[in-house]
């Protein structure tokens, strides 16, 4: 989209009524909360998660006006940020790692909004901005676990975005933990992805050949995270009729080809923790730096059949004892 067509589409959002609702977000009577996603649209994948759970907040009557600028450029991040900070937007939500460096530079320009950056790790704590952040190793260990109990070759694999972004080491290095603590026989390896950094998360040709070479070395349950990386890799392994596993959100709706062969995703509960930070930033208890949400397992959908049930239940207690810090995981929450 021409960057001129954008600009008109975001004066059409940021000028559109809400009913008989006040235009001036800067009037106290009125609440305005605005969500800028990293790259792409609002209806799927984290994104979506996010929108929702401002849909979640209104209905709840804790904000009175929700707004969202789909971001169709990557440049246009911090633009996209400072067109609701400008018209005083009480919070500003922004969704996905790679926006997580305008976040923090549009809290310091722009200190009477504050702002909430979903997955968005904070290295140093400011009075305005939050980031909603998740245990992805929990995640990856649990998607682990049930690869080395689906497995038949012995051979699980997981194809990752960059290792320099925090939750995908933290998911990928679970991911190896996990079924390495299953069964210390089983070969389980994390490959990432060294590409340029205009390609982050969307770099589908790479997921496709990651994957691909990973099932013909012999894995036969392949997990993914990072995007349109990791929904290409996802899709060509489930082509070759191997197991997979998604990562962030269920992706049964997004991705229909792989739903044969879709075991679960590994999901962070974004709809749950970003409505717990709205109502806290409500209350006046702003959670300033960084706030940890809860994670899951997917539902197992067309395969509930396949999977047996005491690995079901094994996978239920594995999640427990992490969570009691029974099974303590040493990766670093940081990248070193």
């Amino acid at each position: 989209m021409p960057r001129f067509l954008l600009f008109i589409l975001i004066v059409a959002l940021l000028m559109s009524g809400c009913g008989s609702q006040p235009e001036d977000c800067a009037s106290p009577e009125l609440y305005c909360v605005g969500l800028v996603t990293d790259y792409g649209p609002v209806d799927s994948g984290i994104n979506l998660q996010a929108w929702l759970a401002l849909q979640d907040a209104r209905t709840a009557s804790l904000v009175d006006r929700i707004d969202y600028i789909e971001t169709v450029d990557t440049r246009d991040r911090a633009a996209n940020i400072a067109a609701f900070a400008q018209h005083e937007y009480d919070l500003i939500v922004t969704v996905g790692a790679p926006i997580a460096d305008e976040t923090m530079k549009a809290a310091l320009r722009y200190p009477k909004s504050q702002f909430i950056g979903v997955e968005q790790s904070q290295q140093k704590k400011r009075k305005n901005l939050a980031g909603l952040i998740f245990r992805e190793d929990y995640g990856g260990f649990l998607a682990g676990a049930l690869a080395a109990r689906m497995s038949q070759t012995g051979q699980v694999a997981a194809v990752c975005e960059a290792k320099y972004i925090d939750s995908i080491r933290r998911y990928c290095d679970g991911f190896v933990a996990g079924a390495q603590y299953i069964d210390p026989e089983v070969q389980a390896t994390a490959t990432y992805r060294d590409g340029p950094s205009a390609s982050l998360f969307n770099d589908p040709s790479w997921g496709r050949s990651a994957a691909l070479q990973q099932v013909a070395q012999g894995a036969d349950v392949l997990f993914a995270t990072g995007g349109r990386t990791a929904d290409a890799a996802l899709e060509a392994a489930a082509s070759q009729g191997v197991y997979v596993i998604g990562s962030e959100t269920d992706l049964y709706l997004d991705l229909p080809d792989i739903r044969p062969q879709l075991l679960t995703s590994a999901t962070n509960d974004i709809r749950a923790g970003l409505l717990q930070l709205i109502t806290l930033t409500r209350q006046g208890k702003f959670p300033a730096g960084e706030f940890v949400g809860g994670e899951k397992l997917a539902p197992w959908h067309d395969l509930d059949r396949q999977i047996p049930l005491g690995t079901k239940q094994e996978v239920e207690r594995l999640y427990v004892r992490l969570a009691m810090d029974i099974i303590p995981l040493d990766i670093p929450y940081e990248q070193p």
